[in-house]
């Protein structure tokens, strides 16, 4: 859910509409020559987008907030590798009926921008634009407890997942129905596009200036499908967990880390149940997936 920005100017409050943006740019450069403990040389940057646009007359609300990345890393003869890809959008429209209660419809979409790959493999890719790609809509209520701090709660929420690239749609990625092939692992039918979930939803947000020029802000995403079929899944949750602690250098440059913990029941990774055996059973299953980063970033805020 969106949270009202920390500012360092005092926003315009005249109007009904409000904006708050950062932009930011980290990059980071490492080089080895004729070095005896052995390395290797690389280039790489991030470019992220976090905006809020809201919109508030008396009781009604709109919000919109988007969380957009992409980052790379080029080795020196060797491919360049994305470390950052997503775009994160959230629509809210809200009537408030108490203090701190509000009544909120919501949609979330969430998806990358390129291929990725798992290293060394380039030749085949394990993720696509749209591919996955997440709809949420859900329905339910908002608790603002104070001005930095959220909760929304959904007992009835929607979630689509797209796989557009038909070569993972047809190897069953992300929960998509797989392709059925003959014995000679020709197609016979291809893989499903979507498929979809009914389930309760959960977001809370939170962020906070901790001590003198260190913010902290943390979002979670939970998702839990009420008509999951397979018993072991059925009470395995999604979740999505980032995190960010800013070190404010001076005006416009921090230092930042960033931390995002994920999981998905139907992202599957091969794990060898079996690795003393020569001929070990390679099985897929669901795995807590993390990434975290830390450099310095060019900020420019928008209030």
């Amino acid at each position: 859910m969106p949270v009202d920005s920390i500012p360092q100017k005092k926003a315009d409050t005249t109007g009904p509409w409000s904006y708050n943006g950062k932009y930011a740019v980290m990059l980071n450069q490492i080089s080895f020559k004729n070095w005896a403990s052995g390395g290797e040389s690389s280039l790489s940057g991030r470019v992220s987008v976090d905006y809020h646009l809201r919109y508030k007359k008396e009781e009604f609300s709109f919000d919109h907030t988007a969380h957009i990345a992409y980052g790379m890393v080029g080795y020196l003869h060797k491919h360049i590798q994305k470390t950052d890809d997503k775009i994160d959008l959230l629509f809210a429209l809200s009537r408030q009926f108490s203090k701190k209660w509000y009544f909120t419809s919501l949609a979330t979409f969430k998806t990358q921008f390129s291929k990725g790959y798992k290293n060394p493999d380039f030749s085949h890719e394990i993720s696509d634009f749209m591919a996955p790609a997440y709809l949420t809509v859900s329905i339910g209520f908002r608790y603002k407890a104070e001005k930095h701090f959220e909760i929304f709660m959904s007992p009835l929420a929607g979630k689509i997942t797209f796989v557009l690239n038909q070569y993972l749609a047809n190897r069953g990625a992300f929960g998509v129905k797989k392709a059925i092939t003959d014995s000679l692992g020709n197609i016979l039918v291809a893989g499903e596009n979507m498929t979809g979930q009914l389930g309760v939803n959960i977001l809370s947000s939170y962020e906070a200036n901790i001590m003198k020029n260190v913010l902290f802000r943390t979002r979670i995403n939970l998702y839990n499908n009420y008509l999951e079929e397979e018993p072991e899944k059925r009470w395995q949750i999604d979740m999505d967990w980032n995190n960010e602690l800013s070190f404010k250098i001076n005006k416009y440059f921090s230092t930042i880390l960033l931390v995002q913990m994920k999981y998905d029941p139907d992202a599957l990774f091969p794990v060898n149940d079996n690795p003393g055996n020569n001929s070990p059973v390679t099985l897929e299953k669901s795995k807590l997936q993390w990434k975290q980063s830390l450099g310095i970033s060019f900020l420019y805020n928008i209030h």
